[in-house]
Formats: structure tokens, C-alpha cells, sequence
């Protein structure tokens, strides 16, 4: 009984974590879409990268606790999984991107991304 109530502790705070981990990841996030250099963007990448293999350890610990007979209800476990799966996918597209060669095929069909601030001041040229 003790040792059911210490596995549900332990996973409760895993749990807390992983929304902590989320949250954090989502601010990166939004920081490597808004760094205005490529310095910085590169390093809010390497952060990112750090939050999403923290992610990782806690989804490898939530497979082995899905694996074992004494959690009952598994249903938090599944949904923390998905959660973090699917943040890994949002990070393997930022990876993607960023590898991606200016000038390789990928790069160069790849259409301009225009700045929204430059997008707007065309869009007034334009109207004017």
C-alpha cells in the first residue's frame, strides 16, 4: 500500500513537471520565432533542444510506468504522452527549418518569408 501511494507521488510529480516543461517549451518557442538575429535564434534553438530532451526522459519514464501492472489508471500517463510527442514533432519542423540551406533545392522552393512589420509597410506603400 505505501509503495502504491509513493508510485502515485512519483507520478503525480512527473506529471507536474512535463506541464511545467510544456509551458516552458512554449515560451522558447515563441522566443526562437521572434529573435530578430540569427545569434539569437540559434541560442533560444539550443534551449529548446534542452527543454525538449527533458521531455523526452519524462515520456521514457511514463512508457515504463504504462508497461507496469500497479498503475491503474493510466489514462494521464497516455494524454502526458501525447502531449509530448506532439511537442516533439513542433520541434523536429523548427529543426527542419533551421538545417534547411538557403540556397538548397529545399531552401530555394521554399518561399521568402516575409517580416509581418515589412509585410504591413508594403501593404501601405501599396495603398497609398
Amino acid at each position: 500500500m505505501a509503495g502504491n501511494r509513493k508510485l502515485q507521488q512519483e507520478i503525480s510529480q512527473v506529471l507536474k513537471k512535463i506541464e511545467e516543461g510544456m509551458s516552458d517549451f512554449d515560451e522558447i518557442w515563441e522566443k526562437v520565432y521572434a529573435a530578430e538575429t540569427q545569434a539569437h535564434k540559434e541560442r533560444w534553438e539550443a534551449e529548446l533542444k534542452k527543454e525538449i530532451k527533458k521531455l523526452q526522459r519524462f515520456r521514457d519514464q511514463i512508457k515504463l510506468w504504462m508497461s507496469s501492472p500497479d498503475v491503474k489508471d493510466k489514462s494521464p500517463l497516455l494524454e502526458a504522452r501525447k502531449n509530448v510527442e506532439s511537442k516533439m514533432e513542433q520541434f523536429k519542423i523548427c529543426e527542419r527549418e533551421t538545417k534547411t540551406k538557403a540556397y538548397s533545392r529545399e531552401g530555394l522552393m521554399r518561399e521568402a518569408k516575409v517580416d509581418p512589420r515589412e509585410a504591413e509597410k508594403e501593404d501601405k506603400r501599396s495603398w497609398l
